[in-house]
């Protein structure tokens, strides 16, 4: 009995545990695709109106759920599409199973039907773990178990794999492809734990020990590898400050902590007087804010899950390599109720006191401004849904305020996006991803009107599949911020911004937009309105839009924030 080479892709799936499928159709790929439906009980297929939505979909699906999922696009414009979802999975290490349909091994290098003049794979090299055409179809369950691997394992991240579009029907003998399978299936490990040697340890405890004036770092890496509350310990048992990385895409530290003190910044207080420096899976992107750190004399520890994190930005005095929840628990044991350090302690708390004076009079400044500041915006939607939705957050302008004035006991509970994956589109189609991987939660999604017209189309898998999500759009005119930056900073005038299209004229209506998908939706354009749409959102059972008018002034508050 044979089994094509369709069959055998979905049977390794299975195999090596993979449950959902994300795919744009095409005519190439039919075999795939009628083998993913014999398979539906197990594989769960999702679609979209592009590449470029399921990618960033997966993306998402990945960063929720931990689990890479299976992506198959077409050809070259397809792998093209889907680059973007590709290049934020790098960036933020989202385990993610890219692979492409491509031209049949009989017509290679032939400029046949959607052709791809060399290896396909080539066009992602620079931005996964991992790339490989398959082939043969046997070699197809070595191939999804590798892929499934090393995407799985941390520091994690995409992979990509071809097939070529006769490696479908192609086929193997039915005794010799579960004989594979049993084989490669069996040789995927769990995630790895920590590396760092005992010595190693040893030296950052006695550090830490010693240490008067100890300041953590707290990175995605933490939040990721499910880290936070052994970083939540070891912060009580040294009494540091913390401090978040500076952009982030997962939290690494609980924000409501007594000891959090706001986004890492080098001209902090706190952070100049720092004498251990404990950088836990933290990213120090450079560009775009202050200058980079330097920790002077400030014994700088850094826990990285990989080798080429080590030094990137500045030079550690000691490392822990391995994957930082398993890290910070071995170092966590080594590690004595600290002395009291009283003097550092009073400084933590009035440090503490005044970031939250600071939030607090945001706030109430700005409360009643009209259009509706998003310091209101996000109080009332704090208020609505508490600690009852997953927030994912691509405002941009208003991410200051989510991170700041959004209170997350849970770190789980939030998703952004880094500066090193730094994409316009990202948040809708990665928030469908979060939903479908979290299905009994409520995500819901913060977007810029700028950035949500460039993936907007990834509403309609929303509707297509009646996920539960809520879409806030933040309307202010369209790619404010760098309108404003023109004006503020190299004198352009309306007539130059209105030369160049960057006002939104005629404007466009999101809502309607929705609207025509069968979504409900709604407008806000006073403070009136808010919270009545947000809880009527709460209520609804399926997709919500709500488009909010706000006060275009929240990129100050925004720039300020970024040069802390």
């Amino acid at each position: 009995m044979q089994i094509t080479g369709a069959e055998l892709i979905a049977r390794s799936l299975i195999a090596c545990g993979i449950t959902h499928v994300f795919n744009v159709p095409g005519l190439g790929i039919h075999p795939l695709l009628e083998a993913v439906r014999q398979h539906r009980d197990e594989l769960r297929y999702f679609t979209a109106p592009s590449e470029t939505a399921v990618t960033l979909m997966a993306d998402g699906y990945g960063r929720a759920s931990g689990q890479p999922a299976f992506v198959n696009v077409y050809h070259a414009s397809g792998t093209a599409l889907g680059m973007m979802g590709v290049t934020t999975a790098w960036a933020d290490r989202s385990p993610m199973v890219f692979t492409t349909t491509t031209s049949s091994r009989v017509l290679a290098r032939r400029d046949q039907y959607a052709s791809v003049p060399g290896d396909i794979t080539d066009t992602t090299r620079q931005f996964v773990k991992w790339g490989w055409e398959v082939p043969l179809v046997a070699r197809i369950p070595e191939a999804i178990a590798r892929a499934t691997m090393i995407a799985a394992t941390t520091p994690k991240g995409p992979v990509h794999l071809a097939f070529p579009m006769d490696l479908y029907p192609d086929t193997i003998d039915v005794a010799e492809a579960e004989a594979l399978l049993a084989r490669w299936a069996k040789s995927i490990p769990g995630d790895v734990s920590g590396t760092a040697t005992a010595s190693a340890f040893a030296a950052a405890a006695a550090r830490l020990t010693r240490s008067q004036r100890p300041l953590i770092v707290a990175g995605g890496e933490v939040a990721q590898s499910g880290g936070v509350a052994a970083l939540v310990a070891l912060a009580e048992r040294t009494g540091a400050a913390v401090f978040l990385e500076p952009y982030v895409a997962y939290m690494g530290f609980p924000n409501d902590h007594p000891q959090f003190l706001g986004k890492f910044s080098p001209g902090h207080p706190l952070v100049k007087d720092a004498d251990v420096v404990l950088l836990a899976g933290a990213e120090l992107t450079e560009g775009g804010g202050p200058a980079p750190y330097e920790p002077g004399s400030a014994t700088v520890i850094a826990v990285a899950s990989g080798i080429e994190d080590v030094a990137k930005q500045l030079r550690p005095d000691l490392t822990l390599l391995g994957r930082p929840a398993s890290v910070l628990e071995d170092l966590l044991e080594q590690l004595p109720v600290s002395a009291a350090r009283s003097e550092w302690r009073q400084r933590i708390e009035g440090a503490r006191r005044t970031y939250t004076e600071r939030l607090a009079a945001q706030v109430s400044t700005n409360w009643d401004t009209r259009p509706v500041s998003v310091p209101r915006l996000t109080k009332e939607l704090e208020a609505v849904f508490g600690r009852n939705a997953v927030i994912v957050d691509h405002s941009t302008t208003g991410t200051a305020c989510v991170l700041q004035m959004y209170d997350f006991p849970d770190c789980s509970r939030y998703f952004g996006i880094s500066a090193r994956a730094s994409a316009q589109g990202w948040g809708t189609p990665a928030a469908i991803g979060i939903q479908i991987a979290r299905p009994r939660e409520r995500v819901v999604v913060l977007a810029g009107d700028g950035g949500f017209m460039f993936t907007g189309s990834a509403l309609y898998a929303a509707a297509l599949w009646r996920l539960p999500i809520v879409v806030i759009v933040l309307s202010n005119g369209g790619w404010y911020d760098v309108a404003y930056g023109a004006q503020a900073k190299r004198g352009w005038t309306e007539e130059d911004l209105r030369a160049f299209g960057w006002r939104l004229d005629p404007p466009i209506d999101h809502a309607q937009f929705a609207a025509s998908l069968g979504i409900a939706s709604s407008r806000v354009s006073s403070v009136e309105q808010l919270r009545p749409a947000l809880e009527s959102a709460r209520d609804r059972a399926g997709p919500v839009m709500i488009v909010v008018d706000t006060d275009p002034r929240a990129i100050e508050y925004y720039l300020d924030w970024l040069q802390r």
